[in-house]
């Protein structure tokens, strides 16, 4: 298996459902797909962007991938410095990447360059990014879809601690329908934990900590 990530809560969450049954899929630069029996699961440990898809997911925005099962933050982050990051997994759709070489595939790389001069979208950029994407909404009205929900993570942004990533690598393709959705839309660590998800985490820390003691016994 390529693994995108190491270290003990990492091997915890391996050793536990639904990851032991799975196997190892694929991973990209921020996330890990495993698959099992048909399901795909996506473990990632970019909160901002596990909670914005799944936020529209769960609103009926079906230019997103659609999230099956959210499970929320499942353990601390193996790179958590600060105490606030943390893995999160979901029970994602199947989504097949795009065709390249398909002239509207081409057409919507070039918007998303004009967009974002390849490059991802800070706090300070948002204001000019939105208007950019105001301007694409009268141009390029097919694409009305993905820019509105680009719009929508452009808020997101406003608020902090993370970044649109509006690359053609982060839009894919609905099988049932051709229907292109964003699989990725915002980067950033931060991710916000209710009180459940916040106990849930200090019981895993513990755990591995008496674990870890244990071992060196």
């Amino acid at each position: 298996m390529q693994s995108l990530f190491r270290g003990p809560f990492f091997d915890y969450l391996m050793s536990i459902e639904p990851l032991c049954t799975a196997e190892y899929f694929t991973h990209g630069s921020s996330a890990m797909l495993f698959q099992r029996n048909g399901q795909l699961f996506r473990l990632t440990r970019d909160g901002s962007g596990h909670n914005f898809l799944a936020a529209e997911s769960a609103a009926g925005n079906p230019n997103v991938v659609r999230i099956i099962h959210d499970f929320g933050p499942v353990a601390p982050s193996d790179e958590d410095y600060f105490g606030d990051e943390f893995y999160w997994l979901a029970e994602v759709e199947w989504l097949e990447d795009l065709d390249l070489s398909l002239p509207v595939v081409q057409e919507l790389k070039n918007l998303l360059h004009t967009l974002t001069d390849d490059e991802p979208v800070q706090q300070q950029g948002i204001p000019d990014f939105i208007s950019r994407c105001n301007v694409a909404l009268a141009q390029v009205p097919s694409f009305a879809p993905l820019i509105n929900t680009l719009l929508k993570a452009a808020e997101e942004v406003r608020s902090g601690g993370c970044d649109i990533d509006a690359n053609i690598s982060n839009v894919m393709q609905r099988p049932s329908s051709g229907l292109l959705v964003w699989s990725d839309p915002l980067f950033g660590t931060y991710g916000y934990l209710d009180d459940q998800g916040e106990a849930r985490m200090v019981d895993v820390r513990k755990m591995i900590k008496s674990t870890e003691i244990a071992h060196a016994e």
